[in-house]
């Protein structure tokens, strides 16, 4: 039978500030104290206590009254100063069980001290003692209780009169509604060394102005139930299988600092902790398993970088129970010696998209070979894993918000633009792998339900070029091999010949490409110039009339050629575009550039001549477009069928050859090359019998 539960919400107990969250950890311990059955959780991102009979007033009761808060005393300090391990740890056998988790909270000794980012370096951060803050704030909220004179006088009966309360105890009664219930109507008291984890509690923010506002407010209640719940994040000794295995210290939830995406963040991030946020009423015995068990994992290994903990989070390989991740980034704000803040960062829900989760999983490694190199030197700033760990977490943040498509899409464009400057540098070449191939999930997810113009139709169409083959069309926009192997490799030494691709002229580039492919190719076999995706045959129109964007194409071909298009063919719909000046020419020429001209009509010659496509696309580059259709004539010619003449005046102007030559690369849809070509065809005179 069920029974009814008491449940009490403390809106001032929120993951907005590493404090506040931390505050909740600490109220679930000083209740859980004299309640052990008190079971509490997060709702709508405010903590909650459920119970029989407990009710908010009790709460307040046994805070004010009868918990007694951990003693905060940083009595390892002389033994860490003297930074020797072994006497830290001979200290450590003589003090308490209560003692020596405060202390694994703040470090974890192996053969050198490992310090908790969220506690600085052993409790302090510069002139900011965590400390002294507590014994301060302690003082505040639980105010000593002045005894009264004792008289000779004996008391008569049912007339005791309650103890009149101190000016100090109603501040304190006060100041703990406002931890709780986030009341505004008193002033608080104000504190210089709280904005570790308060940010708003720093002097002017950190923002190094003149006018500025000196302490920072803030319930003395609210730091104390944070130092509370902090004592919870006790660390551990860990240590991987294998032989050669070295042990290596562990906090719950905090992984290593994000890359920098700027020069000025170079050495200021020193570490991340993802605060776990669970929505099913758990006791402190099962928080405190929960936070022993922090480590999120990818595949088969622990998470230990921010984009690995957000790829966790999405595939649920986290720990049972967390619904989501509040993130907070430990960094210094202003030096690298102190004002180390939290700052509030993004939230990323627990298993919500397991399919993007598998999708974002096949960069994780490349990620990490990103991060090792950018890593070898501290405050050197190369910018190549920053910006793609930031775009990944953006992605995990906004799955299943309108804004999701748009960050797909940017993460795209920054993984093209990394392998770019990969690519172009030979150190970096021959020390970082390039790209694993993509599934066209990346595509779907950047534009669900077709969501895409004719630009990003083109652009898709070209990075389809050659799929399935042994030249895939990334190999002439990256210095990559593909041949025979399921990931691939930069080419030793210098980009290969076949690499085309650059910053040049859009329409000209894909030019380029269409002639280098044709180079490549041999004698009798298809040419490799199909693809998997044939735009629409709108979109090659417009692209010749000068309709569409150039540059926005160009810009997404590399992302896209990314993408493994093989055995996915997109559907195309008939066409219903008039074939008509441009759009005629390009029908004309369109069949001699086809992977395989017999399959469009059985006349067609089964042989492909890249020789002759070269030919005609030559004259094509060179302007001499009159050329290129006797050439085209006379290869219909050679088959037994002749076309219309052409009209002296040819349509498009002066930039229609390079953008002739451009569409001639786009692949489209066999019935679309067909119909352009017809138009051109003799009818043949029916025979009878």
């Amino acid at each position: 039978m069920t029974r009814p539960l008491n449940v009490l919400r403390f809106p001032g107990i929120h993951p907005d500030t590493l404090g506040h969250y931390l505050s909740g950890l600490g109220l679930l311990a000083a209740v859980g104290q004299k309640w052990p059955d008190v079971r509490g959780c997060w709702r709508d991102r405010r903590f909650v206590l459920v119970h029989e009979t407990l009710t908010e007033e009790k709460i307040r009761q046994h805070l004010l009254a009868e918990w007694q808060p951990t003693k905060y005393e940083r009595w390892w300090a002389a033994a860490q100063a003297s930074k020797d391990d072994a006497e830290l740890w001979s200290e450590r056998k003589d003090r308490s069980v209560t003692e020596v988790k405060v202390m694994e909270a703040h470090l974890i000794g192996t053969k050198q001290n490992y310090f908790n980012p969220i506690f600085g370096d052993g409790g302090a951060l510069g002139r900011r003692k965590f400390a002294d803050v507590w014994v301060t704030c302690r003082k505040l909220a639980k105010p000593v209780r002045q005894s009264r004179k004792k008289t000779t006088s004996t008391p008569k009966a049912n007339t005791t009169k309650p103890t009149k309360k101190t000016q100090a105890q109603i501040k304190a009664e006060a100041w703990l509604e406002v931890a709780l219930s986030a009341t505004d109507h008193l002033e608080l008291p104000a504190f210089k060394s709280a904005g570790t984890w308060f940010v708003f509690a720093n002097k002017s923010f950190n923002t190094g102005q003149d006018w500025c506002r000196e302490k920072g407010l803030l319930s003395p209640w609210s730091y104390l139930l944070a130092v509370e719940g902090a004592f919870l994040l006790v660390g551990d000794v860990n240590c991987r299988l294998g032989a050669k295995a070295r042990p290596y210290a562990v906090f719950p939830f905090v992984c290593d600092p994000a890359q920098p995406t700027t020069a000025g963040e170079a050495g200021m991030l020193r570490g991340e902790f993802w605060a776990p946020l669970w929505d099913n009423p758990a006791t402190l015995a099962e928080v405190r398993h929960l936070l022993r068990r922090g480590l999120a994992r990818v595949g088969g290994r622990s998470a230990h970088a921010p984009a690995e903990f957000a790829v966790a989070a999405l595939g649920a390989g986290t720990d049972a129970g967390v619904a989501e991740f509040a993130r907070f980034e430990l960094r210094h704000t202003t030096t690298t010696d102190y004002c180390r803040e939290a700052i509030p960062r993004e939230h990323v829900t627990v298993g919500r998209e397991p399919a993007a989760g598998r999708l974002l999983t096949e960069i994780v490694n490349w990620v990490g070979a990103l991060r090792r190199h950018d890593d070898n030197r501290e405050r050197q700033f190369r910018g190549l894993c920053g910006p793609v760990e930031a775009a990944v977490i953006q992605v995990s943040a906004a799955i299943g918000s309108p804004e999701e498509p748009e960050n797909w899409r940017q993460l795209l464009l920054e993984l093209a633009r990394q392998q770019t400057r990969i690519d172009r540098n030979k150190p970096f070449r021959e020390s970082l792998p390039p790209l694993p191939r993509l599934r066209t999930g990346w595509f779907d997810r950047a534009w669900p339900e077709g969501s895409f113009g004719d630009e990003i139709a083109v652009a898709r169409s070209v990075a389809s070029v050659g799929a399935g083959t042994p030249s895939p069309v990334i190999v002439n926009v990256f210095g990559v091999e593909t041949e025979g192997r399921k990931v691939p490799v930069f080419a030793p030494g210098e980009r290969p010949a076949r690499v085309v691709w650059d910053d040049g002229q859009p329409v000209r580039v894909l030019g380029q490409v269409l002639r280098r492919r044709l180079i490549d190719a041999e004698r009798g076999q298809p040419l490799p110039v199909g693809g998997t995706q044939p735009a629409p045959l709108d979109a090659v129109n417009r692209l010749l009339v000068g309709g569409l964007d150039p540059e926005l194409i160009a810009s997404w071909v590399p992302a896209l050629a990314l993408i493994d298009w093989t055995g996915v063919r997109a559907s195309s719909s008939p066409a219903g575009v008039r074939f008509a000046g441009e759009l005629l020419l390009w029908g004309l020429f369109r069949p001699i550039f086809h992977e395989s001209p017999h399959r469009l009509f059985e006349w067609l010659p089964e042989e492909t001549q890249p020789a002759h496509a070269r030919r005609i696309l030559h004259l094509i580059l060179a302007g001499g477009m009159d050329e290129a259709v006797r050439a085209a004539k006379g290869y219909y010619r050679a088959v037994g069928r002749h076309v219309v003449d052409v009209p002296v005046a040819m349509p498009g102007g002066d930039d229609l050859s390079p953008r002739l030559a451009a569409a001639l690369l786009i692949p489209a849809a066999d019935p679309d090359i067909r119909a352009g070509l017809n138009r051109w065809l003799f009818p043949e005179k029916l025979t009878t019998a």
